[in-house]
């Protein structure tokens, strides 16, 4: 019996050892592109909000083989959001020589500035089980700051006279770490195409100083889910787009173009 399982170990030993041989899929390439970020739990950039608006920004993808079954990986994104909004009241009120008016303004204007920096770094291990198929298992570790600024006008006018202007500014920063460990199958299509879809698990653990919100709780463990094509513009050139997902945000990277070297 033990003789059949040491056959065995070693005929798919042999079999993965020749498809890391022949694969297709390259594991060498640095990739440029557009990302969208939506965190759920700030009110302006939750899509289920009123006020929503997404962070727009660039995202850096590298990656390399170094053995023949191990490769390293890191990302770096920025991306921002600006929202504006303004709140106009009218009603009677005394004006500072004792008399009223109908026409009295108060106008109330918010200005926000939020960007968000991203990055993490890690490694993996590659398994071909086919020249078209392979699985990969990463663990990353990253970190994530949200800057926010923010600022409040109040306007008191009336028949174009303004008796009063304040202005109020607030600033405020969150930065949370993260721990990843995912799994990714990558299939050839084609010679072309390629799709790609992961699972994995992430903790995101923050420190916040101010009003920021980055996540829900101090700790917080989320299911990751992923999913992307390519497609081979030619030999080197490859534009990608994917999506990932956690009960915390959701990523949309559009637009990317990978380069293999």
């Amino acid at each position: 019996m033990k003789y059949a399982v040491l056959a065995g170990a070693l005929s798919l030993f042999s079999i993965t050892a020749a498809a890391n041989q022949a694969s297709l899929l390259s594991y060498d390439y640095v990739e440029v592109g557009y990302t969208k970020t939506d965190i759920k739990s700030n009110d302006k950039t939750d899509p289920d909000s009123p006020m929503y608006s997404g962070y727009d920004g660039y995202v850096i993808n590298l990656s390399k083989q170094i053995f023949e079954s191990w490769y390293v990986t890191g990302s770096y994104s920025q991306s921002r959001v600006d929202y504006s909004s303004t709140t106009t009241f009218t009603s009677f009120a005394p004006l500072p020589d004792g008399t009223y008016t109908s026409n009295m303004t108060d106008s109330y204007y918010e200005t926000t500035d939020m960007s968000l920096t991203r990055y993490n770094v890690g490694f993996g291990y590659i398994q071909h089980f086919s020249r078209e198929t392979s699985v990969d298992y990463a663990l990353k570790y990253g970190k994530s700051k949200v800057n926010t600024e923010e600022t409040f006008v109040h306007r008191l006018e009336s028949d174009g006279n303004v008796f009063d202007v304040s202005k109020t500014y607030y600033e405020g920063s969150e930065t949370a770490d993260s721990f990843e460990v995912t799994a990714q199958i990558r299939h050839l299509l084609s010679e072309q195409f390629e799709v790609n879809a992961g699972v994995g698990y992430e903790r995101l653990h923050g420190v916040g100083a101010g009003y920021v919100r980055l996540h829900d709780a101090e700790s917080e463990n989320n299911l990751l889910l992923k999913a992307g094509i390519n497609y081979a513009v030619t030999e080197k050139i490859t534009f990608a787009a994917s999506y990932s997902y956690t009960d915390e945000y959701a990523d949309i990277a559009a637009a990317a173009f990978r380069y293999y070297f």
